[in-house]
């Protein structure tokens, strides 16, 4: 972090904003860029800074720097027209040459100046951050480090380095010798383009499926062309059932990366999910198979509740990331007041009316309809008490609500959604969470409630909450309760870290009784 000297000292802040940032699409070996900004008072050089979602050498660290562009700066009237340009180049007077390699030359100089590239929370925290002192850069030359920070803690973390899926990065250049006659700030953005889908697949006739396929394909809301489809089918094993398959075909020509996941859904109209996967355009093969968690003869033995009328109901979500969707510079701020040093007063401002909204008086007001039930329309049924709610809300909040109320399901005609397999209190918890998104003080039995309240309803945020609740609780006496549910609920993430506390506590673990 600077100093108290740096922060003292006049400099050119640059904020990036890197929304949809959990997409980044980067293969490895290659970065996402930020948009070129200019220093007017370093000698007008341009600047980016680049981050590596992963490396050959670090592929679960993020790596984070500082680059001097190529391009030289162009000063607005000094721009030659193409016919001029053209001119230059044909040129064959000794003049002229002299003329070029004497520009080049300037250009080409080195430049020394102080640096500090850092990751922000929403309130301007520096999460992380790295210096550099009197540091040299020629054209084309990098400052940086490849393992800035760890994947692990930032997804472990995502609320705080990655609120509403934004990574805020910001880098200050100071000069090495002398001062900046004034503070500047300038603001970029770069939103990665997602595409999200969710819809309800229904394989009719299912009992007379045998050696033909049932295709999907689904295509771009945009320009109509292909960005996924996938075959189901089934494959007789020797001395075994017939496996249902699914073979996903990602078309990595129009998208970067896509996750899927996949439930049955039962005439209750409840899901059981039976996985979810994320391709990446640097994976070695696109398509890949996957199997269904129940075999034929175990949905057919059970029609009534997985095969009504014959009919195999699939819940499908998918999300694509197809390249940047908007990039540029927003503002620049000259004799600006340093970032760290503005209070936010709990505010939130937005950019496209510039009111500001008091974050506390929101969540306030959104507490109040749920403990006033105020124009409630929905009522959640836990196992012994009835909750008020507002289905625009939970719709907002929650994919499987929203595919509830948005299609003719019994809880869109009944105004009621069973949930008697949840308790009062994970209930209760889970709207205080929809509607405020606080939790209030976990204790190991409520965080593992919730934790598989917030899977049935891909509250993902929710999710991530409880498990690293979890992950920071685990002791040798809950670590394979934690393994069980892990597994259950298809968390690989949360499974391995359990699986390395088992590891590492083996000789308490593997004599106990759990």
């Amino acid at each position: 972090m600077a100093s108290e000297d740096d922060r003292k000292r006049k400099c050119f802040t640059f904020i990036w904003k890197l929304e949809n940032a959990s997409y980044c699409y980067a293969n490895v070996g290659d970065h996402l860029e930020s948009p070129a900004f200019t220093v007017d008072e370093i000698d007008g050089t341009n600047w980016k800074l680049e981050l590596d979602p992963s490396s050959i050498a670090f592929p679960t660290y993020l790596g984070f720097f500082l680059r001097r562009c190529e391009d030289a700066r162009i000063e607005e009237g000094d721009a030659e027209s193409e016919d001029d340009a053209e001119s230059v180049d044909d040129a064959e007077s000794e003049d002229d040459v002299e003329y070029e390699d004497d520009a080049e030359y300037e250009d080409d100089k080195s430049i020394e100046i102080d640096l500090e590239i850092a990751l922000l929370s929403s309130d301007c925290k520096v999460l992380k951050s790295y210096e550099g002192k009197n540091s040299e850069f020629e054209k084309g030359d990098i400052f940086g480090n490849s393992i800035f920070a760890s994947w692990n803690e930032v997804y472990e973390k995502r609320s705080v380095f990655l609120p509403q899926d934004t990574l805020t990065a910001r880098c200050r250049i100071w000069k090495s010798v002398g001062e900046m006659s004034k503070d500047v700030q300038c603001f970029a953005r770069t939103r990665i383009a997602v595409e999200k889908r969710s819809f309800l697949w229904k394989i009719e006739k299912f009992s007379t499926l045998y050696n033909e396929k049932q295709t999907c394909e689904i295509k771009s809301l945009s320009n109509g062309e292909r960005l996924m489809s996938f075959d189901l089918f089934l494959k007789e094993r020797i001395m075994t059932d017939e496996m249902i398959y699914l073979k996903v075909f990602p078309n990595f020509q129009k998208i970067k990366c896509c996750t899927f996941r996949l439930s049955i859904v039962d005439a209750f109209k409840n899901t059981v999910k039976c996985f979810q996967y994320e391709f990446w355009h640097r994976d070695c093969y696109g398509n890949k198979d996957f199997t269904l968690c129940y075999t034929k003869t175990e949905l057919m033995e059970k029609k009534n509740i997985y095969l009504p009328n014959d009919e195999l109901s699939l819940w499908c979500e998918c999300a694509f990331s197809c390249g940047i969707a908007l990039e540029g510079i927003e503002m620049v701020s000259n004799d600006a007041i340093a970032v760290e040093k503005k209070k936010p007063n709990n505010c939130s401002l937005n950019t496209e009316n510039e009111l500001s909204v008091p974050k506390s008086v929101l969540i306030d007001d959104f507490k109040s309809m749920l403990n006033d039930s105020i124009l409630c329309d929905i009522k959640l049924k836990a196992s012994s008490q009835s909750y008020p709610a507002h289905k625009c809300v939970l719709s907002a909040r929650s994919p499987v609500f929203k595919a509830m109320f948005s299609n003719t399901m019994k809880e869109k005609i009944n105004d009621c959604v069973d949930i008697k397999d949840l308790n009062d209190d994970t209930v209760s918890r889970m709207l205080r969470y929809i509607y405020s998104a606080d939790v209030g003080k976990l204790e190991w039995g409520s965080a593992t409630d919730l934790y598989e309240a917030a899977d049935k309803y891909q509250i993902l945020n929710l999710k991530d909450i409880c498990s690293f609740y979890l992950k920071n609780n685990l002791c040798p006496q809950n670590a394979c309760e934690a393994l069980v549910l892990a597994d259950l609920h298809q968390d690989g993430d949360l499974k391995a870290f359990v699986r390395d506390f088992i590891l590492s506590h083996r000789e308490n673990i593997f004599n106990s009784e759990e």
